[in-house]
């Protein structure tokens, strides 16, 4: 007689076609899709009362220490999860995983066979009834993202916010760096155009992605970024200080940023002649790693400036309110910006900042604030705000109370509350929401 083993994973595997089955009928993804392409619009199909939405939300990395500020995430996904089933997946992880935010980090580094996990694992979490899939930048989960749901139904939400195009190697740089660059803005383009929608945070950043990815506008999203403002005024001015060894009486402007060129880096001796000249000392407070980072440090020395700089490194994202409570000024002399997080935080912490008018800043501002920016790339007027901004204490004055009313705007509660709009359906109005009417929500 013959005998025949049985599978261990037959109960498994006959549950997994009939969810496969279930989904793949006809009917059923009638149902479960939202919306239908028509003439390159997407049209809103009307939804049972009876809905749940439930979500997949891929994060690029984890790692409690980041400089980055992608640490503002971790507690809008605490805050999320007790709105709406989901699930978080995270393609790196440094240190350990947080107990009080189920994550499931991803195993496969390399980006081509991370595209494979992803498709595998969002096949299952879509069989596990997955309807909603937001992608936090990551090109391969985006791609797999919208290929599962192409297949199977569902929406893909792709957040994107730079100025891609805008900072490409020098016609002088190696051919293989070109490449690169052009490689990984094709990616991008693939991503942005295969989702359901872009989600960015401006309407002029969102115009940018129009017009360089070819994208209708009424794919895209508006989602603005956000900050914790009690975490950013949780420190006194004097502690901060104290905290950080600076000096009580010498005026201090702040650089909390990757120290890079597309952030402005190399102005910086230049701004930090004009101020010292116009205003008298100053120490510039540069907190932040990079790439040019070197090279400022010769720059400075070489041009006699060390005594006016105080470089501190990367500094972990939990601890920059320090930074920003501790100085009189923080500058942000960016040649690229998307919806500079930076901003905000310094709103937040009550520190005025003088700014290049790039990307989506002039969005977020209020009248009283424009007064703040100058025209990109122009080093010079940019020095001169900061020195006039130096010598005068009532005009700071002005900027920190406006910037702290602004910054309401973009609480984490209210971004927590257009976030699960969107997903639901809801276009964001960004002028309602600016001027803090419900219907801006």
């Amino acid at each position: 007689m013959k005998v025949v083993a049985s599978d261990p994973f037959a109960a498994l595997k006959g549950r997994l076609r009939e969810r496969s089955n279930l989904l793949l009928s006809g009917e059923n993804r009638r149902l479960l899709r939202r919306y239908t392409p028509r003439n390159d619009a997407l049209r809103i199909s009307p939804q049972p009362e009876n809905r749940r939405i439930r979500l997949l939300y891929l994060l690029p990395r984890y790692d409690a220490d980041s400089p980055e500020h992608v640490y503002h995430l971790y507690g809008f996904l605490k805050k999320l999860q007790d709105r709406i089933p989901m699930e978080v997946y995270v393609e790196r992880v440094t240190g350990r995983l947080p107990q009080d935010l189920p994550m499931r980090p991803l195993r496969i580094r390399w980006p081509a066979l991370r595209l494979l996990e992803e498709l595998v694992r969002f096949f299952l979490a879509r069989v596990r009834g997955v309807t909603v899939f937001y992608v936090h930048y990551s090109y391969t989960g985006a791609i797999a993202a919208s290929i599962v749901a192409r297949c199977f139904g569902g929406r893909v939400f792709y957040w994107s916010c730079s100025l891609y195009k805008e900072f490409r190697p020098d016609p002088e740089a190696p051919r293989i760096e070109r490449l690169r660059q052009r490689f990984l803005e094709l990616l991008l383009e693939i991503s942005v155009r295969a989702c359901t929608h872009l989600v960015t945070g401006t309407p002029r950043v969102a115009d940018y992605y129009a017009r360089n990815a070819g994208i209708p506008r009424g794919k895209i999203r508006l989602l603005p970024n956000f900050t914790d403002v009690a975490r950013f005024q949780a420190v006194t001015r004097a502690e901060a200080r104290k905290k950080l060894r600076l000096a009580p009486g010498r005026k201090v402007v702040l650089f909390l940023h990757r120290v890079a060129r597309r952030k402005g880096a190399h102005f910086l001796p230049e701004i930090a002649r004009v101020v010292a000249r116009e205003s008298g000392p100053v120490t510039f407070l540069v907190a932040g790693g990079g790439p040019y980072l070197a090279e400022l440090q010769h720059r400075v020395e070489a041009e006699n400036l060390g005594a006016d700089f105080d470089f501190r490194g990367w500094v972990p994202n939990r601890e920059v309110p320090l930074y920003y409570r501790a100085a009189d000024l923080y500058l942000m002399p960016s040649e690229e910006e998307g919806f500079p997080r930076v901003l905000l935080e310094a709103m937040a912490a009550g520190c005025p900042f003088a700014a290049f008018d790039i990307g989506g800043v002039r969005d977020i501002l209020p009248p009283r604030l424009m007064e703040c920016i100058v025209p990109a790339r122009d080093v010079r007027a940019l020095a001169r705000k900061c020195g006039r901004a130096l010598r005068d204490g009532a005009l700071r004055n002005a900027w920190r109370k406006a910037g702290e009313k602004q910054v309401a705007c973009f609480s984490e509660d209210r971004v927590l509350e257009a976030f699960l709009r969107m997903i639901d359906g809801q276009a964001l109005d960004w002028d309602a929401f600016l001027s803090s009417r419900e219907a801006g929500l």
